[in-house]
């Protein structure tokens, strides 16, 4: 395999809370991303998932620069992109918000949000930047005439196809894709996912694609990364994690996914309790307090991400063989 477009390692996010009290407050951390690692290689797309509040749109927005990370390293292409200025990094890594209402300016016209990268980084002159407006536009399923038309006048799936058009215009290498089709409806979505699939063959795109469908997930992705409160719990190829999937909370996701046949029974998922907080993780295994199979073990020692196959790394003690 080739070497990785991009190296995550050991990475922290932790956002300050500050609780009041008489003598003024005292300051303690929500453990958002908690020492993650993986590598992501040219031209795949690289799936995270899990459920809201895992910690998996802080990860990508840790790796796009929006966020400072608390610790760990990012490396693209080898490089640790803290020695990198954010403009020289937007020119390889751009993003695509979920949100398609909130992530346009209302003050800008469509034409001028999908220019407005072009301008800044000075590609080209005024008269090619503008042709090459127009040439996004056509590629993402809209008219050249709606360039001049305002955010407000569009859809959900128009504004969308407008973000995916301006996180593309700089040809980037790598694209966050921040779960682009949640707020879309089902048809919609299928749309959209086909236009990037479409984008990613001619442009040669690396996708990181962070989503709780696993449904989307499957269509879309080469490698899915599974996280659990700020943790990955398991990483496979999409048709390990299907098929054999290997750490408890993978099943239960999986589980829970909707089969459209009234003949087909249910799964019952085997979770119980609610996810922990964040700002007071448990320790040991983060998922010791929903599991059935936790044991002391579980509950004082935190598992490592272990190869159980190639390219199927779990993190549960039931798969360290080492420390049995």
């Amino acid at each position: 395999m080739s070497e990785p477009l991009l190296q995550v390692k050991d990475l922290k996010i932790y956002y300050p809370v500050r609780a009041k009290n008489a003598l003024g407050g005292s300051v303690s951390y929500l453990h958002a991303v908690d020492d993650v690692s993986f590598d992501v290689y040219k031209g795949e797309t690289f799936g995270i998932v899990g459920e809201s509040g895992c910690g998996k749109s802080t990860t990508g927005r840790g790796i796009v620069g929006l966020l400072e990370p608390t610790a760990g390293t990012i490396l693209f292409e080898g490089k640790d992109i803290k020695g990198c200025s954010r403009r020289e990094m937007a020119r390889h890594i751009q993003i695509i918000f979920q949100d398609p209402y909130s992530s346009l300016d209302p003050r800008m016209t469509v034409g001028r949000c999908i220019e407005e990268p072009l301008d800044v980084h000075k590609v080209g002159i005024k008269s090619e930047r503008w042709s090459k407006v127009l040439e996004l536009m056509q590629e993402v399923g809209l008219r050249e005439d709606q360039a001049s038309r305002f955010p407000h006048e569009f859809s959900g799936g128009q504004r969308q196809r407008i973000g995916v058009a301006r996180a593309i215009a700089l040809q980037p290498d790598l694209v966050i894709c921040d779960e682009p089709v949640s707020a879309l409806d089902v048809s919609i979505q299928a749309q959209i996912l086909n236009l990037m699939r479409d984008l990613q063959k001619k442009y040669n795109l690396t996708y990181i694609f962070i989503s709780h469908n696993l449904s989307v997930v499957k269509h879309l992705c080469d490698r899915i990364a599974v996280m659990y409160l700020g943790h990955i719990v398991e990483l496979a190829d999409k048709k390990s994690l299907f098929d054999n999937p290997a750490h408890p909370y993978t099943k239960a996701l999986l589980a829970a996914i909707p089969v459209p046949d009234p003949d087909v029974p249910s799964m019952v998922g085997t979770l119980s309790g609610d996810v922990p907080s964040p700002l007071d993780p448990p320790k040991g295994c983060c998922f010791h307090t929903r599991c059935p199979y936790a044991d002391e073990r579980c509950r004082t020692e935190v598992p490592k991400l272990h190869e159980i196959e190639p390219g199927h790394t779990v993190a549960c003690h039931k798969f360290d063989t080492q420390n049995k």
